[in-house]
């Protein structure tokens, strides 16, 4: 069940994941690695000093490029803008690009495993689950989902949320208190650790 809920929750996420970004104020680097693989984290890796932090569109939903307004909704839509079949804005293609990332990087774990911290854990879940409520309402509010989307998905992060508190950390076992361990790094996110340690 968790791992339902904290996958709609980075699906929502990502929808608009510049938003995202932008609401917990911090920087995202991109970088590309000796494989010409692409990168995006909250920090470059030591060795790619020459990272530089994204500049990510603005919380108004604009995307300062120009573009085609074929498929542009209502005579009052900002020329440019295009909307999906079911009337939310498209994001551009590098915000796209940029929410596949953080969707990846969301699911990978910190190797560096910390001491388990149930009160650290909790809070970090806690925190995360708000977040991504927060970001979804925004993503509604600013035209980048639908409400019926969001209204299906919260239920699930509210009640994935509910389950987890520092009583259940202390008495828990096997994955599940892997799972709190890995939540006691402010590194790690709710859909990694639930993805190396399903419970």
């Amino acid at each position: 069940m968790g791992k339902l809920a904290w996958m709609a929750c980075v699906a929502t996420m990502a929808a608009a994941a510049a938003w995202s970004v932008g609401a917990q104020a911090q920087p995202v680097y991109k970088w590309v690695d000796a494989e010409g693989k692409t990168h995006y984290g909250s920090q470059p890796p030591p060795a790619k000093q020459d990272a530089e932090p994204l500049k990510l569109q603005s919380n108004n939903g604009t995307s300062g490029g120009s573009g085609s307004s074929s498929g542009s909704k209502g005579t009052g839509a900002k020329a440019g803008q295009q909307y999906n079949p079911d009337g939310t804005k498209k994001v551009s293609k590098d915000v796209e690009e940029f929410g596949e990332g953080l969707k990846k990087s969301l699911g990978t774990v910190d190797s560096q495993q910390v001491p388990l911290n149930c009160a650290v854990a909790v809070d970090n879940i806690h925190y995360q689950a708000d977040l991504m409520l927060e970001v979804g309402q925004k993503n509604v509010r600013d035209g980048y989902m639908t409400q019926a989307a969001f209204d299906s998905a919260a239920p699930k992060i509210r009640e994935a949320k509910g389950k987890y508190s520092v009583s259940d950390c202390q008495g828990a076992s096997g994955n599940k208190k892997s799972f709190y361990q890995c939540m006691s790094s402010s590194k790690n996110h709710v859909t990694g650790c639930d993805k190396q340690y399903k419970h």
